[in-house]
């Protein structure tokens, strides 16, 4: 998954848990943020049904789950629909992760040591969300038959424009919920929309919601998760991993390093982000551990050779733009390369890197 989808998921799943009160047309973004962290304090636990409209290569898609939270970290989400997906059940809980899939299934446990467990911070997000963003109020409208109040956030940096022009989230006047989010690509058509219906917060929800049963005769595949991701330099990177970090030769003019991310140190897991005033390119690397390369289950790749070795390339569309991947293996590591480059640039700096 691209940066640009992981920051916008994020910021859904976590604004679901958001209380804003008092929000009026004269309020600045920081009062609205103050407002926003000062009501976190007093959620104990919170449920909705979420549904979630989006468009992928012009065909919409809607995903509707339950979910269950209790901070500091317990959450339950069980899916509803579409058919492909209903009665998979993700759960945390401390520093254990349950994911099960009914077609298969199967369980997935994965686990931190104790000292790492799920515990998030939700402040983190709304304060980005003001540095980030600009943010106004809209004045109120109607989602899901309820009143709220509307703020519309645009995004402050260039590249994050080439995405999303703006954003709309509705605030319930009566619970001062977050209850709706609508995403607008650059041209100003809705990408993605969220609703949360049949809210409720601080109703008592035990902790055995939270306990994960395994299904009978349901097979069981254990895991363990490194650390969390840590930006750092080139060097830093290459001291925490076992095997030869590699990077480009060629960029694009305009190009330069950003950050490099380390998401599991044990497993040796490495992101590279390289941008200019109005892009961003991804790299990625790890230890491979199957012989075969992922299989991209959405869409047909188009099989390609990288300095000789296999590879496969495929071209889709992210709210409106344009997203070009290439994966291969070498050596026993893993690459995969993604940008908004055409595939004759992408398929370059593959090639530099040597």
């Amino acid at each position: 998954m691209n940066k640009q989808m992981k920051q916008i998921t994020a910021v859904l799943m976590v604004l679901a848990v958001v209380l804003i009160a008092g929000c009026t047309e004269e309020m600045s973004a920081e009062q609205i943020a103050a407002k926003m962290m000062a009501s976190q304090e007093n959620i104990e636990d919170f449920s909705a049904t979420v549904v979630r409209i989006s468009q992928v290569d012009g065909e919409n898609t809607t995903v509707r789950a339950k979910t269950v939270f209790k901070p500091p970290d317990k959450e339950r989400t069980e899916y509803i629909e579409p058919a492909e997906v209903a009665g998979m059940v993700t759960l945390k809980n401390g520093s254990t992760v349950w994911m099960y899939d009914p077609a298969k299934n199967r369980v997935i446990k994965m686990t931190r040591p104790e000292k790492e467990s799920f515990e998030t911070d939700y402040t983190k997000p709304t304060k980005d969300l003001v540095e980030r963003n600009d943010i106004s109020y809209k004045g109120t409208g109607n989602i899901a038959g309820r009143s709220a109040y509307v703020i519309e956030v645009t995004p402050k940096d260039k590249v994050d424009r080439r995405f999303i022009s703006r954003s709309h989230f509705w605030i319930d006047r009566e619970t001062w919920m977050m209850i709706g989010m609508e995403i607008y690509d650059t041209n100003g058509n809705s990408i993605a929309r969220v609703e949360y219906r049949d809210v409720t917060f601080n109703t008592g929800i035990p902790d055995s919601e939270f306990i994960f049963e395994v299904p009978e005769d349901a097979k069981v595949v254990e895991q363990s998760l490194g650390g969390m991701p840590e930006e750092m330099t080139l060097e830093e990177a290459r001291a925490n991993l076992s095997f030869e970090l590699k990077t480009p030769s060629h960029l694009p003019d305009g190009y330069e390093f950003e950050v490099a991310v380390v998401s599991d140190k044990e497993h040796n897991r490495l992101l590279i982000e390289y941008r200019n005033e109005s892009d961003r390119l991804h790299l990625s690397e790890e230890v491979s551990y199957d012989s075969d390369q992922p299989e991209f289950k959405m869409y047909e790749p188009e099989m390609v050779r990288i300095n000789g070795a296999r590879g496969k390339f495929v071209s889709t569309s992210v709210f409106g733009v344009n997203m070009n991947t290439l994966s291969w293996s070498v050596d026993g590591i893993d690459y995969l390369l993604s940008g908004t480059l055409a595939k004759e640039e992408l398929t370059r700096v593959a090639e530099s890197i040597t």
